[in-house]
């Protein structure tokens, strides 16, 4: 058992969830449901902009604690430009800083929530849990980049009938990072084709690597 002294370090050390995954988990879970499920007949630039500021808010949640409050402010900061600049990331006639931006901020949350998982001392159901959401986010996150590709240049994804929206290219997202493979979304661009199969390794290293080493990790803590 960790002495007080132990134990009082441990809470100033970066990226320990203090019991806060199992919400983000319930947070990424509700939105990635509703996107998929019923987001298809909603505003897809309002949809991408929620998704962005949800992966930004749970990294926040997950990984900063009261010795880092720079990072939220920065991160805050950073909702706030992300929105600022949304529309001009989502236009197809013009080339700016929004969707570089859009995908730095969104991968960086997803990376701090990574880390705050691999940094906790015990595996407990709460970092089973935050390791999960890192994988729900990391699948938001690859579908915020399809998305800034889709608003690029339309057409990137191919449907059996219409144009692909924001929820579709979340479902093709979460479809490639389970490598599941239905084939009723698929990539036309060779930039989009190669984002998919970055995704796909991320999901076979991430659960056969990642997850399977954190169960590993709780299982003995739980004989110990």
């Amino acid at each position: 058992m960790p002495s007080p002294a132990s134990t009082e370090g441990d809470r100033g050390r970066v990226g320990l969830p203090h019991a806060r995954f199992g919400t983000v988990l319930v947070l990424l879970l509700g939105l990635l449901f509703w996107l998929v499920g019923a987001g298809a007949s909603q505003n897809s630039r309002f949809l991408f902009e929620l998704t962005v500021g949800v992966v930004l808010l749970s990294a926040i949640l997950t990984a900063t604690d009261a010795v880092r409050w720079r990072w939220t402010v920065t991160l805050l900061g950073g909702v706030v430009l992300l929105y600022a600049i949304s529309i001009a990331a989502l236009s197809p006639v013009r080339l700016d800083i929004g969707p570089a931006a859009v995908i730095l901020f969104s991968t960086y949350a997803t990376l701090r929530s990574l880390g705050a998982v691999v940094r906790s001392h015990r595996v407990t159901g709460d970092v089973l849990a935050g390791a999960l959401a890192t994988y729900v986010m990391a699948g938001l996150t690859f579908a915020i980049v399809y998305g800034v590709i889709e608003a690029g240049a339309p057409g990137a994804f191919h449907l059996a009938e219409g144009k692909a929206a924001f929820p579709d290219v979340v479902y093709f997202s979460f479809v490639t990072l389970l490598t599941v493979g239905f084939g009723d979304v698929t990539p036309a661009l060779p930039l989009a084709r190669a984002v998919a199969l970055l995704e796909g390794l991320f999901g076979v290293v991430y659960t056969t690597v990642v997850m399977a080493a954190l169960m590993a990790a709780y299982l003995e803590g739980r004989r110990a």
